[in-house]
């Protein structure tokens, strides 16, 4: 039975060398977020244009080294107290000698820090916050190698990806309804506008045509009573009334031809880009319609 409880194997070993790991990893990142801690308290106490040269001269740091476990510290620890012992910024200055015991591991998890360790916290530095905090709750990060905690986050970025892009492509679909109801809308309001204009033509020929069979009907009885210069006169008043409706007629297709015209351009237009040939075909139909069967009807 001892010799049971004794022996040692492979993966007995590697199973405590990933346990010694795990808790070094934990303990390197409630170290990191301690030390961020402390790099922000003194960049608020430093004086504009001191922080580098601090940096270099006091803890032999690099602005990227110190922001890196700044934003560890923003992402991790900011909700958490200093542990007892730390030493407070109004306590002394910030190059004096006063010591900070070691973080243990049962210091660490007092502490509140995350259930993470350094690599898998830096890691997760580059998801966005809900994402990572969702991660955090989802994630057995414990049991999770590097190798398997950087794949589920390049699929969540992936699908992060896919579902920004899927909105994108909803919002310019959208959009090009939203620019195609408007062109409908604006096109219904151009046709009612020629509709009501046909109608006010309409009713302005059914008054020459009024007018025109009074007159007939005033020649009529003219020619009766006055002499034939007098009804040469009214001849020529209804022929002029009768030229007068016509060329309203006549103004009322040419606006007409004109706006279907502009309609029929912009259509090409919007048409060229789908069937470049198709297009050619009636743009060259409507080119010799304009220049020869025009010139042939008139």
């Amino acid at each position: 039975m001892d010799d049971l409880s004794t022996e040692r194997t492979p993966l007995l070993i590697a199973t405590e060398i990933n346990m010694i790991k795990q808790q070094t990893g934990k303990i390197l990142l409630a170290g990191a977020i301690e030390v961020g801690r402390r790099l922000k308290e003194a960049k608020e106490l430093l004086p504009h244009g001191e922080w580098l040269k601090w940096l270099e001269e006091s803890v032999s740091y690099t602005d990227r080294r110190a922001q890196k476990l700044m934003r560890i510290f923003d992402a991790y620890g900011s909700q958490q107290s200093p542990p007892a012992g730390a030493v407070s910024p109004k306590a002394g200055a910030l190059n004096s000698g006063s010591s900070i015991s070691p973080t243990s591991e049962d210091q660490v998890q007092k502490q509140g820090a995350p259930n993470l360790n350094y690599t898998q916290a830096l890691l997760l530095l580059g998801v966005a916050e809900e994402e990572r905090y969702q991660l955090m709750e989802e994630l057995d990060l414990e049991s999770m190698t590097t190798r398997e905690l950087e794949k589920a986050i390049q699929e969540r970025k992936q699908v992060a990806a896919e579902r920004d892009q899927a909105l994108q492509e909803n919002a310019e679909l959208q959009k090009t309804v939203e620019d195609r109801e408007s062109r409908v809308t604006r096109l219904a309001k151009e046709r009612d506008g020629l509709k009501e204009k046909n109608e006010e033509l309409g009713r302005e020929k059914e008054k020459d045509a009024a007018k025109i069979e009074k007159l007939n009907m005033d020649l009529e009885g003219q020619r009766r009573s006055t002499s034939a210069k007098a009804m040469e006169r009214m001849g020529n008043n209804l022929d002029v009334a009768y030229h007068k409706a016509k060329a309203n007629r006549i103004a009322f297709l040419y606006e007409s031809m004109v706006q279907n015209f502009r309609v029929l351009c912009y259509e090409l237009k919007e048409f060229a880009a789908k069937e470049p040939e198709t297009y050619e075909v009636y743009k060259d139909k409507i080119v010799d319609f304009l220049t020869k069967g025009m010139k042939e009807k008139l």
